[in-house]
């Protein structure tokens, strides 16, 4: 495409979002009549999943229903726990992995939504690797020991019928996503897990992906709403009206007429230009989204059962107290969710 072309594609997308986030602002602000309750929600990911929560924010959804929401970056899950339990955060985006080890140490918090609830990497491999035998003996690149990439990991071995010790399959903590990309690339490592839209791009110099793990369905709770036990218990008014906020965020997403909106918000939060790179990013979170974002156990427990191989404590947390899905629930049988979708 030509630079004048992009141009104008680009400003017809600025124009299409300013249009549409304008009005639901203003919806928002005619809807808002009590005070504002101010809460401080962490995220420390910045990627296509956190979408949902730069929507929230920057249409007005949070303040449509009474919350004066302050996002805060925490560059990394632990201190998104930390937070959550001194009380300088009520909320977090985070995954599942963070908060069953917060609980299996002792803290009170809970999980009352998940809007992806299946583990959603590729495995990238280098050229010579055809089938997954041909991991036996091989170097396989996660992002840190203990993370979501190195539990996804360990399941998505398990899922090819292999096993790191017995196949000798050799687990190196090397970076984050873009540092992954590279490292198989270049050869440094034989395996590992991209996000798709990225492992689009290693596939085009010549990389396949030996498995989608969209495809193979393995339970996992990929994206957490979480919120310390003791809010949750004091406040439960607050933490619906924020997940209300994140619900409709969501539906807004989910709907092919603000797809240039989204593209907008994620463009300025990830600061990518690349529209293809962005375009890439917007159909993964959509492959990915539950509708209706129930907690699910089984996801949970995946994590759990990973984790107690390096953490024995990841045993005894009883996951069925850590969900709570009582507001999911609540707005799923009001009719509040399905009519989110209706509108849109």
């Amino acid at each position: 495409m030509s630079a004048p072309l992009k141009s104008c594609r680009a400003l017809a997308i600025a124009l299409c979002w300013v249009a549409t986030a304008s009005g639901y602002g203003a919806q928002a602000a005619e809807k808002t009549t009590k005070p504002a309750v101010k809460v401080r929600i962490s995220q420390s990911a910045v990627s296509a999943r956190s979408t949902i929560l730069w929507s929230a924010q920057e249409l007005g959804l949070f303040a449509k229903h009474g919350v004066e929401a302050e996002v805060v970056y925490l560059r990394s899950s632990p201190m998104q726990m930390t937070a959550l339990s001194t009380g300088e955060v009520q909320f977090a985006a985070s995954g599942g992995s963070p908060v069953l080890g917060a609980a299996a140490a002792g803290q009170d918090i809970k999980i009352i939504a998940s809007p992806s609830n299946r583990l959603t990497y590729d495995l990238v491999v280098r050229p010579e690797i055809k089938e997954a035998k041909d991991l036996r003996g091989k170097r396989f690149g996660i992002t840190s020991i203990g993370g979501t990439v190195w539990m996804a990991a360990y399941l998505a071995l398990e899922h090819l019928g292999l096993d790191a010790q017995r196949d000798q399959i050799r687990i190196n903590a090397i970076g984050n996503q873009t540092i992954l990309a590279q490292a198989v690339e270049s050869a440094q490592i034989d395996a590992t897990l991209l996000d798709p839209f990225l492992s689009r791009r290693t596939k085009s110099k010549g990389l396949p992906v030996l498995i989608e793990l969209q495809r193979a369905k393995i339970p996992f709770t990929n994206t957490a709403w979480a919120v310390s036990g003791s809010f949750f218990r004091e406040r439960p008014e607050t933490a619906e009206a924020v997940l209300k906020a994140m619900f409709e965020a969501q539906a807004f997403i989910t709907a092919p007429a603000n797809r240039n909106s989204v593209l907008q918000i994620m463009a300025r939060h990830m600061k990518l230009n690349d529209l293809a790179l962005l375009e890439d990013g917007y159909q993964d979170l959509l492959v990915g989204l539950e509708r209706k974002p129930y907690a699910a156990l089984d996801g949970l427990r995946n994590i759990q059962r990973i984790m107690s191989t390096i953490n024995p404590k990841a045993s005894h947390a009883k996951v069925e107290e850590i969900i709570d899905n009582r507001i999911v629930r609540k707005l799923d049988e009001s009719g509040f969710i399905d009519g989110l979708y209706r509108k849109n």
